[in-house]
C-alpha cells in the first residue's frame, strides 16, 4: 500500500506542475450498497475565469465482486450530465481533465456505490479519495441526517493519518448545530472545532450517547468565518450532518467566496399580513445545490447568497396559496415575496400533518427544522412520529424534548408521537407513546392507548399504511380488529384499496375514522401538508388535547388539494342523525377543476354531483337512505384518487 506522503508526491509531480492548486478529500471516502451510504454527492466550485479542471479519482474501483459496479458522473452547475467517470482504476488515480466552456457554478460529482451479485445477500463497498486540480475548489454540504443516511467518513485506507482536516464556511449565523454517530469506542473520532480568529462562541454537546445521533451545537453573537473541524483518532466510520447545511471544504483557502446576507420578508397578497413561507432557491450557477428555505412565525429569514449570481426565489405555502417568484441578487441586501391566496378556510377548521419524521429516526431534519417546514407550509399543528418500539424511545423523547417548546397553543401546536414499529405493522400513537414491547399484538397496543386515553391527555392511535409491501399482514390484522380509532389512508401507493379496506372495517361496525399525513421524511423532498387532515374546532382553542379529540371523533376530512365541508341533517363527520330521507349539504372548493362530488353510502356511491370543470361547488340534496354511513369525496378529471373526503355521518332510521 502507498503512504500517505507517496500519494502527495504523486499528485505534485504530475504533468500538471508543482504551481496546480490541489484540493484533496480525507482519507476516506466511501459508498456501498446499502441504503444508509449509498449515494454520495461531491461538490466543486468553479469560478468564472477558470476555464478548465481535472477531477481524480484514487481506487475507483470495487473493493469487492459485484454484481453492479459503482458509478460516478459529474454534472454541470445546470444540472445536466457533463460527464460519466469511467476508467476505473484500483490502486491508482484515475484521472479527468473537464473543460468549463463558460459553465462556472458548482458542480456536482454523484457516487452511487455498487450492487451484489444475484443471490448474494451481503454489503459491498467501494473506498476511494477524490482530488481536484486546478483553480477550482472540492467541497461537501452535508445535510442535517446521519442516522439513515447521511454523510459518511471511514478510517484511513490508503496510508493516511486518522485525522481528517475539514474547514467549514460559516456565514453571519448565530447558532450552528453538528450531527454526529460516532463509533461506541470511547476515545476514537474525537471532534475539535476551531473558531476563525476573532470569534467569540459557545460550544455545547448533546442528544444521545456514543453510537447514536449527537450533535455539537455552537453559538455566539456572529459566527461568520471559516472554521476548521478536526476529526482526530478516526477508526470505523462516522457520519456528520449539519443543520444548516453549510459548505464545508478540504481546503483551508477555498475561492469561493463568502456568502452574502439578505433579508427577506414572506406576506399574503392583498391582505398586507406577513406570514411563515417556504423559499425555493436555485439559479443556473447552484442547481446542484438545493437550496431550501422557511421564513420564521413572523415571516422573516435570512438568506446567504453568492455575489453576481441572480437567483430565482419561489414563496409557496401549502396549497391553500399559489406560489409567487422574484429575481434577487446578493447586492439586493432585503425584499420581500408574497403568496397569493387561493382557497378560503371557512372559520374553525385547522389542519395538520399526522405522521413525520426527524433526525432522531429515519428523518432527515432536525425537530426544529420540521416545526419550521409545517409552520411555512401553512399548517396549523402537526404529530412529531419517530420509529419506536417497546421501551426503546429515548430518541422520540429527544425530539419531542427538542419541537415541544416551540409549539405556541392557540397559534401553531406541536403534538408529541411515536410511530410503534414492527415487522408485522406501523401504527403512530398521538399524543404521547406506549411501552408494548414488539411482539405485542395490534389489538392490544391499541388498546393500551384506549386505556392511557383520558380527558385531561387525550390520546388516539392509527394503523398505518395498511397495504404498504413493508407491513404485508396489516390489512390481515386490521380485519381482525374489534376496536381501531383511526386508519390512515393515501400512504401506501394502493390506490383505493386501503379506503375500501376502511369503509369493510365500517360495515363491520367498527367506528374508525381516516385520517391522511405525509410520512415526511425530508421537508424538501416530501413537503409537509401535501397531503392535510383538517378537524373542526369551531370555537374550541387550538391545543394538542382539542385536536385529538376532533380526530377520535371523526370532526375531519381528508385533502390533497380541495376544502370539502359536508353534513347531514346539519350535522358535520362523526356525528349520528335520525331519520330518512336525509338532508346532505356539500361545499367544496379546490385549486384545481373540480370533475365531480360523489356522495357514498354504505361503500356504494348513491349521488354523484358533475362540476363541470368549476373550482367551487355548493348543493344541497334530500336523499332516502337506510342505516349505515354517508361521506362525501370530490375528484378532479382522470384521477382514481380524491382530491378530498369526509369522514362519516352514522344515520339510524329506526325511530
Amino acid at each position: 500500500m502507498r503512504s500517505w506522503g507517496t500519494l502527495i508526491l504523486a499528485a505534485l509531480v504530475a504533468s500538471f506542475g508543482w504551481a496546480q492548486r490541489i484540493c484533496q478529500s480525507p482519507d476516506s471516502l466511501y459508498v456501498d450498497s446499502t441504503g444508509a451510504a449509498r449515494t454520495m454527492h461531491l461538490l466543486i466550485y468553479v469560478p468564472p475565469n477558470t476555464t478548465e479542471f481535472t477531477i481524480a479519482v484514487f481506487d475507483q474501483a470495487d473493493d469487492e465482486q459485484v454484481g453492479q459496479p459503482s458509478s460516478f458522473v459529474l454534472f454541470a452547475p445546470d444540472g445536466s450530465e457533463a460527464m460519466k467517470l469511467t476508467n476505473f482504476q484500483r490502486n491508482a488515480w484515475s484521472e479527468y481533465r473537464v473543460a468549463v466552456n463558460g459553465r462556472w457554478g458548482v458542480w456536482r460529482l454523484t457516487v452511487t456505490g455498487p450492487q451484489p451479485s444475484q443471490g448474494q445477500r451481503q454489503t459491498v463497498r467501494n473506498y476511494f479519495l477524490v482530488r481536484t486540480i486546478g483553480e477550482v475548489d472540492l467541497f461537501v454540504k452535508p445535510e442535517p441526517v446521519v442516522l439513515v443516511r447521511g454523510l459518511r467518513f471511514a478510517e484511513p485506507r490508503f496510508g493516511g493519518q486518522p485525522v481528517h482536516n475539514l474547514f467549514v464556511q460559516v456565514p453571519e449565523l448565530t447558532r450552528v448545530r453538528f450531527n454526529f454517530v460516532r463509533p461506541r469506542e470511547e476515545q476514537t473520532v474525537n471532534v475539535k472545532l476551531q473558531p476563525p480568529d476573532g470569534v467569540v462562541a459557545e460550544q455545547r454537546w448533546g442528544g444521545l450517547p456514543r453510537g447514536s445521533l449527537e450533535f455539537l451545537e455552537v453559538t455566539g453573537a456572529n459566527l461568520r468565518g471559516l472554521w476548521r473541524l478536526t476529526i482526530s483518532e478516526v477508526k470505523g466510520v462516522y457520519a456528520l450532518g449539519i443543520e444548516q447545511e453549510l459548505r464545508v471544504f478540504f481546503t483551508d483557502k477555498p475561492l469561493m467566496p463568502m456568502p452574502q446576507t439578505v433579508r427577506v420578508a414572506t406576506f399574503v397578497a392583498g391582505e398586507n399580513s406577513l406570514v411563515p413561507a417556504r423559499l425555493d432557491i436555485t439559479s443556473p450557477q447552484t442547481a446542484n445545490e438545493t437550496y431550501v428555505a422557511f421564513t420564521d412565525r413572523n415571516g422573516f429569514a435570512a438568506l446567504f447568497l453568492l455575489p453576481g449570481i441572480t437567483y430565482r426565489i419561489t414563496a409557496s405555502r401549502g396549497f391553500e396559496y399559489e406560489p409567487q417568484t422574484v429575481f434577487v441578487t446578493a447586492d439586493a441586501k432585503a425584499f420581500s415575496v408574497p403568496v397569493k391566496r387561493v382557497l378560503k378556510r371557512p372559520e374553525g377548521w385547522y389542519c395538520g400533518d399526522t405522521h413525520t419524521h426527524t433526525v432522531y429516526s429515519d428523518g432527515n431534519d432536525t425537530p426544529a427544522q420540521m416545526v419550521e417546514a409545517a409552520r411555512g407550509e401553512g399548517l396549523d399543528w402537526f404529530v412529531l412520529t419517530d420509529h419506536g418500539v417497546g421501551p426503546i424511545i429515548q430518541h422520540v423523547l429527544m425530539a419531542h424534548q427538542e419541537a415541544l417548546p416551540l409549539s405556541e397553543p392557540g397559534k401553531f401546536v406541536v403534538i408529541p408521537g411515536e410511530e410503534f414499529t414492527t415487522l408485522n405493522y406501523h401504527a403512530n400513537v398521538i399524543n404521547g407513546t406506549v411501552l408494548e414491547l414488539p411482539t405485542a399484538p395490534l389489538q392490544q397496543v391499541i388498546d393500551a392507548v384506549l386505556k392511557a386515553d383520558s380527558e385531561e391527555r387525550p390520546m388516539t392511535i392509527k394503523l398505518n399504511h395498511p397495504h404498504w409491501s413493508g407491513t404485508a399482514k396489516a390489512p390481515e390484522l386490521a380485519r381482525q380488529l374489534e376496536r381501531l380509532p383511526l386508519i390512515e389512508l393515501w400512504n401506501d401507493g394502493s390506490g383505493m384499496q386501503t379506503t375500501l379496506l376502511w369503509w369493510e372495517l365500517l360495515g363491520k361496525g367498527i367506528k374508525v375514522f381516516a385520517e391522511t399525513g405525509t410520512d415526511s421524511h425530508n421537508r424538501k423532498t416530501s413537503r409537509l401538508g401535501h397531503r392535510r387532515t383538517y378537524v373542526y374546532l369551531g370555537n374550541e382553542t387550538l391545543t394538542a388535547a382539542n385536536i385529538v379529540r376532533a380526530l377520535r371523533e371523526g370532526r375531519s376530512f381528508l385533502s390533497r388539494g380541495a376544502l370539502l365541508l359536508f353534513t347531514v341533517n346539519g350535522s358535520l363527520p362523526g356525528s349520528t342523525v335520525s331519520g330518512s330521507p336525509v338532508t346532505v349539504k356539500v361545499w367544496a372548493q379546490s385549486v384545481q377543476p373540480i370533475d365531480r362530488i360523489e356522495i357514498v353510502h354504505n361503500g356504494k356511491v348513491v349521488q354523484t354531483i358533475t362540476a363541470d370543470g368549476k373550482t367551487e361547488v355548493e348543493t344541497e340534496i334530500s336523499l332516502p337512505v337506510s342505516d349505515g354511513w354517508l361521506l362525501a369525496q370530490v375528484f378532479r378529471k382522470d384521477d382514481p384518487m380524491p382530491l378530498a373526503m369526509t369522514n362519516p355521518v352514522f344515520v339510524r332510521t329506526a325511530k
